[in-house]
C-alpha cells in the first residue's frame, strides 16, 4: 500500500542528511549552502569510509545518525541510491533529493526497470523525491538547499515567485535571472526526470502558499496531463499565475526532450490549448518568461485586453505603435472625457494612444495624465515607458516614479506597468530606486515588454458550459469492442469511418456502398447525377492520392465505368477493394478540415482548419481540449483565417458556423467516450454550407484500448 508523499516535510524537513559526502562529489558545495545560507535542522554527512569531514563527525550509517534521518541527499550512483533510499525510508525519511541519473532518461531496458523500482519504493516509504537527474531543491523559509552551486542566493520567505525547471542548468541561471529582475525568489526546484515528484504535485502544493504570485517553469515533459492542468486550475483559483517556456514545438525539439528527460515532448500547440482553459500562460523564451513572472509578480488583476501607453518620445511612440500591432496589444481608444481629462493636466495634449508628453513633465502634470489615462472607461492595462535614472541627480523622474508607486499602492485599481525600452545593466543606484517601487511592474525591452502583454491580454477561453452527452452506450461499447480485437492502430475503411462519424451525430453527405459495377450504375442513376465514386478500402486510406477518386460521374454508363476503373486500380495497388462507394457530387459551401488528434503528452486535442490540400500549404488550424462546449468550438474556429470564407468574404455567402461548431463538439465527445480506443479522426473535407455541413470523407484509426493491450 502507498504512503502519501508530504511535500511540506519535503521543504522543511528536521534534518538532512548527506549521503557519500565527500570532497570529491557536490557534496561539500550541499554543505556549505546549508551553512551559509542558514538551514535551520540539523545536517549529517555519512560515509562508511570517513569518521569526520569538514570539520564534524561523519556517520557509517543513516542507522548510526543521533535521530531518524529526515530528508536524503543521496550523492552515490543510482542503484547504491536506491538502496539508500529503502534504508531510510524503513527509518522514517520523508524527503530526497535524488542527484544520480541511469532511471530511464536514455530510454534503455535497465533504465526503465530501475525507474519502476525506484517509483515502487518512494510509493512503498512516502518518500517525496526531487529528481533522479536533478539539481535539488532550495526553499525560501526553511533555508533548505540541496543545489549544489556555490552561487545560488538566498532565497526569500514569502518570495513572490517560485522557480520550476527539469534542468539542472536552466534552474540556477533562471534563478540569477529572477533576481536580476528584482523579484523575491521562493522555491528553486530542480525536478529532473520526474520518477519522483512531479510538476503537479508541486503545484498542488505551492497553490497553498498565500505570499505567492507566480510560478515560473520550464517544462520538456507533462508525465499527466490530467494531474498537471487540474493542479493548474487549482493554483489559478488560489490566484497564482504559472507562466512557462515548453519544450516540443519543433520536431527537433521534440527529440532534444526525449534524448534529455526519456520521455516525448508533445507539440506546443496543443500545450497552448489546454494550458489557456487551465490559466497557464506559455511564452517563447526564458526572458520573456520572466518579465512575465515580474507582470504577474506585482501587477494588479488584469480584467480586459484594452491597453493604454504613455511616452515622452516620438520616436517610442512610432516604435510602440508598431510592436502592439505585431505583438497583438489591442490599444483602447480614449473617450472623450479622457481627452478632456488630460488636457486639464497637460496643455498641449495631443490625445491619441499611445499618448506622447513631449518631454519630461512635473509632477502634477504626469500624475494628471496619468489618472485620466487610468480612469478611462475603455482601457483596461496602462504602460508607461520610462527610464530608470542610473545616478542620483533626475529629480523631477524620480519624483514622478514615488508619486507613481503611490498612485498604485494607494488608489490604482488597474494594472499599472512601467517598462524601459531597453535592457541595462542595472547599477546599485537603479536598484536601490527600483526596491522603493515594490507596486510597480517594471519590465525590461520594449520587444519583451509587448510580446508579454500580447500573451497576457489574450481573450479569455470560454467559461466552463455543459458538453455533449454521450453516446448511446452499445454505440461505446460496438467500437470499443472493435477496437479491442486490433493488434495495433488501424484505419477503418471509409464507410466504416463514417458509420462511426454518424453514430456520434455527425452529419455524413448522401451515399451507398454496392459491390458491383452494375449496382453503381444503378446506384448513381437513383441517387441523381452528378456522383462521386470512391474504393472503400482500409489499404489505401488516401484515395485521392492513389487515383481512387472519380468526380464529375454524370451518366449511369459513366459511373458503371469508373466503378470497374476503380477496381483496375485497387488490383494494381494489391490493395483489397471493400466496395465501392457512390455519393452525391456536392457544390458549393467551404471546404474545412475536423478531426481528433492524439498527441503524445496532453492526449486527445479536437482539430478544426482549412479543408483539403490548403491545410498543409497554409497551415491554417486550431486546436481545442475534447470537452468542449460550442463557445469553446466558436473560439477556436475563430482564430483561423479561413473564418473570413465562413463569413462570407467579399459580399459571398454565409456559411453556418454553428454547424462547423457542432460537428467539433462531438467530435470531442466522441474523444471522450471511446477513450483510448481511438488514435485518429481525420474529416476531410466537412463541407460547410450556407445551412448545415456534411461530412465528404472520413478516416477513423483506432486502437487496442489499455485493457486489450
Amino acid at each position: 500500500m502507498s504512503k502519501p508523499f508530504d511535500l511540506a516535510a519535503l521543504m522543511a524537513p528536521r534534518n538532512v542528511a548527506l549521503v557519500g559526502a565527500s570532497d570529491r562529489n557536490w557534496s561539500a558545495r550541499v554543505w556549505d549552502n546549508l551553512r551559509r545560507l542558514g538551514f535551520r535542522g540539523k545536517v549529517f554527512p555519512v560515509n562508511p569510509g570517513r569518521a569526520e569531514i569538514w570539520g564534524t563527525r561523519c556517520y557509517a550509517s543513516l542507522a548510526d545518525l543521533p535521530e531518524p534521518p529526515d530528508h536524503l541527499a543521496l550523492f552515490v550512483p543510482n542503484d547504491a541510491s536506491l538502496d539508500a533510499l529503502v534504508e531510510g525510508g524503513k527509518l522514517g525519511a520523508r524527503g530526497a533529493s535524488v542527484f544520480a541519473a541511469g532511471f530511464g532518461e536514455g530510454g534503455d531496458a535497465a533504465g526503465i526497470a530501475r525507474a519502476k523500482r525506484l517509483r515502487g519504493v518512494l510509493h512503498e516509504y512516502g518518500v517525496a523525491a526531487v529528481g533522479p537527474n536533478c539539481m535539488g531543491l532550495a526553499v525560501g523559509h526553511s533555508k533548505l538547499c540541496t543545489f549544489p552551486d556555490e552561487q545560488v542566493g538566498e532565497l526569500v520567505a514569502g518570495g513572490a515567485v517560485a522557480s520550476l525547471t527539469q534542468s539542472g542548468m536552466l534552474a540556477q541561471t533562471l534563478s540569477r535571472g529572477i533576481a536580476d529582475a528584482g523579484l523575491d525568489l521562493a522555491y528553486l526546484i530542480s525536478l529532473g526526470n520526474q520518477t519522483g515528484l512531479q510538476f503537479a504535485d508541486y503545484i498542488d502544493h505551492l497553490a497553498g502558499d498565500p505570499a505567492l504570485r507566480v510560478i515560473a517553469c520550464y517544462i520538456e515533459t507533462v508525465k499527466d496531463a490530467g494531474r498537471f492542468f487540474a493542479a493548474a486550475k487549482r493554483a489559478r483559483d488560489a490566484g497564482k499565475k504559472i507562466v512557462c517556456v515548453k519544450a516540443g514545438g519543433s520536431e527537433d525539439a521534440r527529440k532534444a526532450a526525449l534524448a534529455h528527460t526519456g520521455s516525448l515532448a508533445g507539440s506546443a500547440e496543443i500545450f497552448d490549448c489546454f494550458a489557456g482553459d487551465a490559466g497557464v500562460l506559455r511564452l517563447d523564451n526564458l526572458e520573456d518568461m520572466i518579465e512575465a513572472a515580474a507582470f504577474y509578480a506585482r501587477a494588479k488583476p488584469l480584467r480586459g485586453r484594452r491597453v493604454a501607453v504613455m511616452t515622452n518620445s516620438g520616436a517610442l511612440k512610432s516604435l510602440m505603435t508598431e510592436a502592439a500591432e505585431t505583438s497583438g496589444v489591442e490599444l483602447s481608444k480614449p473617450t472623450r472625457e479622457t481627452g478632456a481629462a488630460m488636457r486639464a493636466a497637460l496643455a498641449d495634449a495631443d490625445v491619441a494612444n499611445p499618448f506622447d508628453t513631449k518631454r519630461t513633465i512635473s509632477v502634477d502634470e504626469y500624475m494628471g495624465c496619468v489618472k485620466a489615462l487610468h480612469d478611462d472607461a475603455n482601457t483596461d492595462l496602462l504602460l508607461l515607458a520610462e527610464e530608470m535614472p542610473r545616478a542620483e541627480g533626475v529629480t523631477r523622474k524620480v519624483r514622478n516614479l514615488e508619486a507613481l508607486q503611490a498612485f498604485v499602492a494607494n488608489e490604482a485599481t488597474k494594472p499599472v506597468v512601467v517598462f524601459s525600452p531597453l535592457t541595462f545593466r542595472e547599477t546599485d543606484y537603479m536598484r536601490a530606486l527600483r526596491a522603493g517601487l515594490p507596486d510597480l511592474p517594471w519590465l525590461r525591452d520594449l520587444g519583451k515588454t509587448f510580446r508579454v502583454l500580447g500573451r497576457a491580454t489574450l481573450p479569455a477561453a470560454a467559461p466552463a458550459e455543459e458538453i455533449a452527452a454521450s453516446a448511446d452506450a452499445a454505440k461505446i461499447a460496438k467500437w470499443r469492442a472493435r477496437a479491442a480485437g486490433l493488434e495495433k492502430p488501424t484505419a477503418l475503411n471509409e464507410a466504416e469511418s463514417k458509420e462511426l462519424l454518424r453514430d456520434w451525430g455527425i452529419p455524413v453527405a448522401e451515399e451507398v456502398v454496392v459491390r458491383t459495377a452494375g449496382e453503381a450504375a444503378r446506384a448513381a442513376e437513383k441517387m441523381g447525377f452528378p456522383v462521386v465514386l470512391k474504393a472503400v478500402s482500409a489499404d489505401v486510406p488516401h484515395k485521392s492520392d492513389a487515383g481512387l477518386v472519380i468526380l464529375g460521374v454524370a451518366t449511369a454508363d459513366a459511373a458503371r465505368e469508373a466503378a470497374q476503373d476503380i477496381a483496375a486500380r485497387c488490383r494494381a495497388l494489391n490493395a483489397k477493394l471493400e466496395g465501392i462507394l457512390v455519393a452525391r457530387q456536392m457544390t458549393g459551401g467551404v471546404e474545412m478540415v475536423v478531426g481528433v488528434h492524439r498527441d503524445p503528452e496532453m492526449g486527445p486535442a479536437v482539430m478544426v482548419g482549412m479543408g483539403g490540400v490548403w491545410l498543409e500549404l497554409f497551415k491554417d488550424a486550431a486546436f481545442a481540449p475534447p470537452g468542449l462546449g460550442l463557445l469553446r468550438a466558436k473560439e477556436a474556429i475563430a482564430t483561423l483565417r479561413a473564418r473570413k470564407l465562413l463569413m462570407g468574404y467579399r459580399g459571398g455567402a454565409r456559411h453556418d458556423i454553428d454547424a462547423l461548431a457542432r460537428a467539433l463538439v462531438a467530435l470531442g465527445r466522441m474523444a471522450i467516450d471511446l477513450g483510448d480506443a481511438v488514435d485518429a479522426v481525420d474529416v476531410n473535407p466537412l463541407l460547410v454550407l450556407p445551412d448545415g455541413a456534411r461530412a465528404l470523407d472520413g478516416l477513423v484509426v483506432l486502437r487496442p484500448p489499455e485493457e486489450a493491450r
